[in-house]
C-alpha cells in the first residue's frame, strides 16, 4: 500500500541494467549469457556490486548506505540468473567470507586511485575485487561523482574517452534514427572495454583472464 514491494523494487532494478545485459547478449556467439559466468569471481563481483549500488541509486539512498541485500537477493533470484542462482550465492558467500577474513588479516592493499595491489590473496579474491571496482566505476561515472584523477589517470578510462570521442558522429546518427537524444556513452563504452573480451572468452577453450 505504501510504497513498492521488496519484489517490485528488485524488478525496477532489473529493469535499469535490462540494456547491459542485452549487450553481453550481443557480445556472445550464441546471443545468450553463459551459464558458467555466475560463477566466476569478477563477474559475480562486478554483478553484485552493480545491483548493490542500482539499489541505493533506486531508492534514493547515499552512496555510503548499506544496500537492502533481500532486495539484491531477488533481483539475482528472480530476473537476472535465476537457474543459476543457487550457484551463484553459494559462490558470492564463499568470496564474501575470504575477503572478509583477508581485511581482518590486514591482507587487502589499494592505491591511491583505489586499485588493489596486494599479492598476498588468492586470485579469485583479487577478481571478485576488480569486479566491484570496476562496477563502481561505471556507475559512478553515470551519477557524475567519480573521482577526477581517476578519470584522468585510469588507462582503461581514457580508453573508453577515445572510443566515446570517435564514436560520437555514429552514434548520434544511430540515437537520431531511434528517435531518441544522444547521451554520453562513455560508461557504455567503459563497460564494454571491461566484460567483453570475458564474456567472449566462456566460449573459447580457456577460462577468461
Amino acid at each position: 500500500m505504501f510504497g513498492l514491494s521488496k519484489a517490485s523494487k528488485a524488478k525496477k532494478i532489473y529493469d535499469s541494467l535490462s540494456s547491459l545485459l542485452q549487450s553481453l547478449k550481443d557480445w556472445t556467439p550464441n546471443k545468450k549469457l553463459p551459464e558458467d559466468m555466475w560463477t566466476d569471481p569478477y563477474m559475480i563481483g562486478y554483478f553484485f556490486k552493480t545491483v548493490a549500488l542500482s539499489e541505493l541509486i533506486t531508492n534514493k539512498k547515499p552512496y555510503s548506505a548499506s544496500p537492502d541485500q533481500m532486495i539484491a537477493k531477488l533481483c539475482f533470484e528472480n530476473y537476472i540468473c535465476p537457474n543459476e542462482f543457487s550457484k551463484f550465492e553459494k559462490k558470492l558467500f564463499e568470496l564474501m567470507n575470504k575477503e572478509f577474513v583477508a581485511k581482518k588479516e590486514g591482507k587487502l592493499e589499494f592505491d591511491s586511485l583505489g586499485n588493489h595491489t596486494s599479492k598476498d590473496v588468492s586470485k579469485d579474491v583479487d577478481d571478485f575485487l576488480l569486479g566491484n571496482r570496476h562496477a563502481s566505476r561505471v556507475i559512478f561515472l553515470l551519477g557524475g561523482v567519480l573521482k577526477k584523477e581517476v578519470q584522468e589517470q585510469d588507462p582503461q578510462i581514457i580508453e573508453a574517452k577515445e572510443l566515446t570521442a570517435s564514436n560520437k558522429e555514429k552514434d548520434k546518427i544511430a540515437a537520431e534514427k531511434l528517435g531518441l537524444q544522444y547521451r554520453d556513452m562513455l560508461p557504455f563504452y567503459l563497460s564494454k572495454i571491461y566484460l567483453k573480451k570475458r564474456v567472449e572468452n566462456f566460449f573459447l577453450d580457456y577460462p577468461p583472464k
